[in-house]
Order: C-alpha cells, then structure tokens, then sequence
C-alpha cells in the first residue's frame, strides 16, 4: 500500500466513523476528529501538489 493509498483508506475511515460512530463522542472529541481529517486532506491536497511538481519538472528541460 502506498502513502497515498494509506492516506486515502485513513480519510475514509474517519469519514465512516463520524457518520456512524462505533461509540459516543464527545462534543470536543467530534470537534478533534474533524480538525484531523481536515489535516489529512491538506496533507492529501499538499502531497498531490507536490507530485505533480516533481513530475512535471522532471520532464522539462532547458538547452540552455
């Protein structure tokens, strides 16, 4: 499994779990868990950004 692979099974299954919890949260616990999949989907926006960049300017080149 790759870390976007992890990444994305990890955002999935904190979304799963705040629509159906397996145990009853708390209002500061449910305001945490929003905050950290927020987080990972920055980090999911960041890392594909990022991929592309290194991709992108791995095939460009200059014959300057």
């Amino acid at each position: 499994m790759t870390f976007k692979e992890t990444l994305l099974a990890t955002i999935e299954d904190n979304r799963l779990e705040m629509l159906m919890p397996s145990r009853e949260y708390t209002e500061e616990e449910r305001i945490y868990m929003r905050g950290y999949n927020q987080a990972l989907e920055d980090m999911l926006e960041d890392y594909d950004g990022d991929l592309y960049t290194i991709n992108h300017n791995k095939h460009t080149f200059s014959l300057n």
